[in-house]
């Protein structure tokens, strides 16, 4: 496990200089997307003003995006300079009375010690995929969220609709038809200095994450994100053909939280309620 942590650390540290360059929503459109129908999910789900954890900050772009919207926040990231660097930011733009941030992997969060109820919780994009103690998440979650709280939570899925048919056209029938299995891996990051980062990761299912969580939470909803765009590494493949995914937005909010499609986003969004 502490090698797992050590790795995560190492790959975030080295890409925490061109994190924004390459996923902030200002550079990336397909993740300004992901981002803005995440956070409105957890915008229903969580009432405004409310006292709320964040785990996986990264540089801090939903961080900023949640206090603009009237949430305190306290947001984690296991890499110290993802969170260096989500500090600024939040500097930069007035919000350090609304936000604070700390260096701690999700699994550990049972060092935060007795503090204020919060009022719901948010990973965003993957966190939870490089996470190796779930089940300590949960217990320690399950003691800082009051009853009632959402947890909302997006993994990488075992599946992805946009993959398996992309790799279909290009004659890779065997990786097609594999999938992304559900055993840890390793995932290379963008590429830096003197080579790309290796992560650790595991792919998750919505049913997956629940169980790992343990009894204090019941998984209440869960949605592909996205089901018929593309996945957030294929941006190019987006921005060449945007005005046709966008024809298909429609149809992608008419699908995504049905059975069986709900299973094949790149992304499974899940809406957890702390019992």
């Amino acid at each position: 496990m502490a090698t797992k942590y050590s790795a995560v650390t190492r790959a975030f540290d080295r890409l925490a200089y061109l994190y924004d360059d390459r996923y902030a929503s200002r550079r990336n459109s397909l993740m300004g997307w992901l981002r803005a129908e995440s956070l409105r999910v957890f915008r229903k789900a969580v009432p405004a003003g409310g006292w709320v954890l964040e785990i996986g900050c990264g540089t801090g772009e939903e961080t900023l995006a949640l206090a603009r919207s009237g949430y305190r926040v306290l947001a984690l990231d296991i890499a110290p300079e993802m969170v260096r660097r989500a500090r600024q930011k939040a500097a930069a733009a007035g919000l350090t009375g609304r936000t604070e941030f700390l260096a701690l992997p999700a699994g550990r969060l049972a060092a935060l010690g007795p503090a204020p109820l919060f009022d719901g919780a948010y990973a965003g994009f993957g966190a939870l995929n490089c996470e190796p103690d779930l089940e300590s998440l949960g217990f320690a979650l399950g003691r800082l969220l009051r009853p009632g709280a959402a947890f909302v939570a997006s993994v990488i899925s075992r599946r992805c609709l946009f993959e398996t048919l992309w790799l279909l056209a290009h004659g890779r029938l065997k990786q097609a038809l594999a999938g992304r299995g559900s055993g840890w891996t390793v995932a290379t990051l963008p590429s830096v200095g003197d080579g790309p980062p290796a992560v650790p990761m595991r792919p998750l299912s919505a049913a997956a994450l629940g169980r790992a969580l343990g009894p204090a939470f019941r998984t209440e909803a869960w949605l592909a994100l996205p089901l018929m765009l593309p996945p957030a590494y294929m941006t190019g493949v987006f921005c060449r053909h945007r005005a046709l995914f966008e024809k298909l937005l429609g149809l992608e909010r008419m699908l995504r939280s049905r059975r069986p499609w709900r299973d094949w986003g790149d992304h499974t969004l899940v809406i957890l309620r702390r019992l």
